[in-house]
C-alpha cells in the first residue's frame, strides 16, 4: 500500500511539472500599457492644522494612457514612468512601470471598487537586477474628475 501511494504521488508529481498550469500562467500575462478603467486622477487630500498654519497634502495617482505619476505617503515617495504594462488577476490589476531616470521597474496592485481605489506597491526591480519585495502602506483613493479631464484627453 506504501509503495502504491508514493508512486501515485511521484507520478502526479511528474504530471504537474509538465505544464498543466499553463491556463494560469495565460491569464496572467502582462499587456501593455493601462488599463481604461483605471485612467484619470485618483486623490486623497490630507489637511493639517498646526497652530495658525495648515498643512494640506496629497497621495495621487496620476494615470494615463502611457505614463503614471503616484505620490504615496502624503508625497513623501514619488515614482512614475514610461512602459507601462498591467495584468489582472481576480479582481486585483497588477501595473508596473518603468521610471527612466532611476532605470527601476515599479510594481504596484490596485483594486476599484466604484469611484474608490486601494492601490500598495509590492515589489522593485533595478535593472540587471532581482525583483525585490517592498511592503509598502495600502493608500485609498478617491476618483478627481476635474483633474480627469485633462488626462482622458
Amino acid at each position: 500500500m506504501n509503495k502504491f501511494v508514493t508512486g501515485a504521488v511521484v507520478v502526479l508529481g511528474m504530471v504537474g511539472s509538465l505544464g498543466w498550469g499553463t491556463t494560469a500562467q495565460a491569464k496572467t500575462k502582462w499587456t501593455t500599457g493601462s488599463p481604461k478603467q483605471l485612467r484619470g486622477a485618483w486623490v486623497q487630500l490630507r489637511v493639517k492644522h498646526i497652530g495658525e498654519d495648515t498643512d494640506i497634502s496629497a497621495n495621487a495617482m496620476m494615470l494615463a494612457k502611457s505614463s503614471v505619476l503616484i505620490m504615496t505617503d502624503f508625497g513623501g515617495q514619488t515614482y512614475g514612468g514610461k512602459h507601462l504594462a498591467y495584468r489582472f488577476n481576480r479582481g486585483t490589476y497588477d501595473l508596473r512601470d518603468y521610471a527612466g531616470p532611476e532605470k527601476t521597474w515599479n510594481y504596484t496592485k490596485i483594486t476599484r471598487h466604484g469611484k474608490k481605489m486601494t492601490l500598495q506597491e509590492y515589489g522593485k526591480r533595478k535593472l540587471g537586477k532581482p525583483f525585490k519585495q517592498v511592503t509598502a502602506k495600502a493608500v485609498h483613493l478617491k476618483y478627481n474628475a476635474k483633474a480627469s479631464a485633462a488626462l482622458l484627453k
